[in-house]
């Protein structure tokens, strides 16, 4: 093949997508290919290099430098510090360069980057190796949210000629020579001896294993996207019922949607998977997976969280008066009326305002209360738990005190020395609300 048609060949095979684009530029031959393919496909191209602070990054970050002034697009240098002593290095470089990149990235902008058919085949054979099912084996996605992979059809061996024959001042990353990430070791020595032995398209052969099964996951992913997951900034639900009832396949890739909403880009093992669904069918009551993440049992749904935020601090209130209580908005008003039709979306309780008073302390409940209820008291937890209240949030809802005494467990009940009755002639109405929405995806 000639240069000419080397040229030509590369170009006509990266499918660079229109619009603004921002190229992941690592310095190495495969982005800087990537950004001189971009550069001929739109006018609007900028590039990024992650800088992890490693032995190799300043060299790295020149060549980058090199590169954009050779094709004329700008350059921004985004630190990401990647500790080489933390267990799976290449896994927490991988998550930190993403998440540097999402950082940089506008709505209407999206990352290219320079992964090739070899990476493509490493990755499928190193999957497969694993025990991955058809999600692992399809490989790298051509594109996932913003981020888009023009160069999978493309040999690494095309990109370094092309690289070295536009005259791109590219440099070797060290690590991709070592033999001690597995990966590295795959690239240099197993599939080497598989060519040479048993099939010398090998690298082709996985990349149309990854064709055939990126199509399959594509029809399985789009029945899993119709299950709803409601997230909010603490907490990512899904519906128990619908993991139940769904085949495996779909329901093992809803699950995947979630822990990559919980927890980042990557699904999930198969063993977190399968605990996942074990707590949708009731099998388990809940398990924390890696990083801290809990899993457990709320109603209907299954709730996945990091660490619960500590408890709001008290608030004292003269009423009438409204307050910003941990994630609730508690609204206290007086009036001479007393209950009517309840206010569709809220809790609201009625007290007698002559027992409670015009001075109120809000605070979270304790383990140790217990609210008045007839001639004894109740623990206010249980009384939480009857009224449906999710048991993340029992440790942080907010209780109403009033003259020292524990007048009311907002949008559960009231005491019942707190509570109104034919000689009521004040009632202090109080309605707590969600301050905050789930969105849905």
């Amino acid at each position: 093949m000639s240069n000419r048609e080397l040229a030509d060949s590369v170009r006509a095979r990266a499918t660079i997508p229109a619009g603004p684009l921002v190229v992941a530029l690592s310095g190495g031959a495969d982005s800087a290919v990537l950004a001189w393919a971009a550069t001929a496909v739109s006018d609007t191209v900028r590039a990024v290099f992650v800088d992890h602070r490693l032995d190799a990054s300043e060299r790295l970050g020149a060549a980058a430098h090199r590169i954009a002034d050779e094709l004329g697009i700008s350059l921004d240098i985004v630190a990401a510090p990647t500790d080489r002593s933390v267990p799976s290095f290449e896994e927490a470089a991988r998550t930190a360069r993403y998440a540097a990149l999402m950082t940089t990235v506008k709505p209407d902008e999206l990352i290219l980057t320079g992964h090739t058919a070899d990476d493509q085949a490493e990755t499928v054979l190193g999957h497969f190796l694993r025990g991955a099912g058809a999600a692992g084996l399809a490989g790298i996605p051509a594109r996932r949210g913003q981020i888009v992979r023009p160069l999978l059809s493309i040999a690494r061996s095309e990109t370094r000629a092309l690289a070295d024959l536009l005259g791109l001042p590219y440099a070797d990353d060290p690590e991709n020579a070592s033999r001690e990430p597995r990966r590295n070791r795959l690239r240099h020595e197993l599939i080497p001896r598989l060519e040479e032995t048993y099939n010398p398209q090998l690298r082709r052969a996985l990349g149309r294993t990854a064709g055939v099964m990126a199509a399959d996951e594509a029809l399985l992913g789009e029945a899993a996207e119709r299950v709803p997951i409601l997230a909010d900034d603490e907490a990512v639900s899904v519906p128990a019922p619908a993991l139940a009832v769904l085949p495996e396949a779909i329901a093992g890739r809803v699950a995947r949607r979630a822990l990559r909403r919980a927890r980042g880009p990557h699904g999930g093992s198969f063993e977190e998977v399968s605990a996942l669904l074990d707590v949708a069918l009731g099998r388990r009551t809940g398990v924390e997976l890696t990083g801290g993440l809990r899993v457990e049992r709320e109603g209907p749904m299954v709730v996945l969280r990091l660490a619960d935020p500590p408890p709001a601090d008290a608030i004292e209130l003269v009423v009438p008066g409204r307050v910003e209580f941990d994630r609730w908005r508690l609204q206290f008003a007086l009036t001479d009326t007393g209950p009517g039709p309840r206010r569709i979306g809220a809790r609201t309780l009625h007290l007698d305002a002559g027992l409670t008073g015009e001075s109120i302390l809000i605070r979270p409940g304790r383990d140790d209360d217990r609210i008045e209820i007839g001639t004894g008291t109740k623990p206010v937890r249980e009384a939480m738990a009857e009224a449906g209240v999710a048991r993340r949030f029992r440790p942080r809802w907010p209780v109403v005190v009033a003259g020292g005494r524990l007048a009311a467990i907002p949008g559960v009940r009231a005491a019942d020395w707190a509570r109104t009755s034919a000689e009521t002639a004040r009632y202090l109405v109080a309605r707590i609300d969600n301050g905050r929405s789930a969105e849905g995806t």
